[in-house]
């Protein structure tokens, strides 16, 4: 079923491509648990699996957050605040996630996933002091599985990117509509 977006012409005036670090870490880890490697992935898959595994990550945080399949909080993917943030911008800018807000997007979690885990539960009832665990872990993850790859990754990115600004550029924002979307 294809959903349709609406946009004002301010939304449209706000759109940006950007180059996010957290919008590649929940699809790595998904892809990860998920065990099934698309051919471009594999290599990956089969080199930062056992690192990953023997590290206890698919037993933490994550683990608890970013589902096989479905929602992932909000909170995890902050919108960036430029073309090219860091991770440790954006790991800040979770860190510093409102309560309020942890607490709704684990609400929706827990809706779609008919539970909350362990770890999930504990963020739920002191995002405070939970936000830099998660966060911690974070930085683990990206250490052991994109950092030694991000060159690599991040001019795929930049390509991706400049393609579709050049469609956007070329067609308007309602003439790629389906083939600008990237998830």
């Amino acid at each position: 079923m294809a959903a349709e977006l609406a946009f004002s012409a301010r939304d449209l005036a706000r759109l940006r491509f950007a180059v996010s670090p957290m919008w590649e870490v929940g699809p790595s880890f998904r892809l990860l648990v998920s065990g099934i490697a698309h051919p471009v992935h594999h290599t990956w898959v089969a080199q930062v699996r056992p690192r990953w595994a023997a590290a206890g990550l698919d037993r933490g945080w994550l683990g608890d957050l970013v589902p096989g399949a479905g929602y992932v909080p909000d909170f995890l993917n902050p919108a960036p605040d430029g073309p090219a943030p860091t991770l440790g911008r954006e790991l800040a800018q979770i860190a510093a996630t409102p309560a309020d807000r942890v607490r709704r997007d684990l609400d929706r979690l827990a809706e779609e996933q008919g539970h909350l885990g362990p770890r999930a539960s504990a963020l739920y009832a002191r995002p405070r002091a939970r936000l830099e665990r998660v966060t911690e872990e974070i930085a683990a993850y990206w250490d052991l599985a994109l950092a030694p790859y991000w060159a690599r990754i991040r001019a795929v990115l930049d390509a991706d990117v400049f393609h579709r600004a050049r469609q956007v550029a070329e067609q308007g924002p309602a003439g790629c509509s389906t083939s600008c979307t990237r998830r």
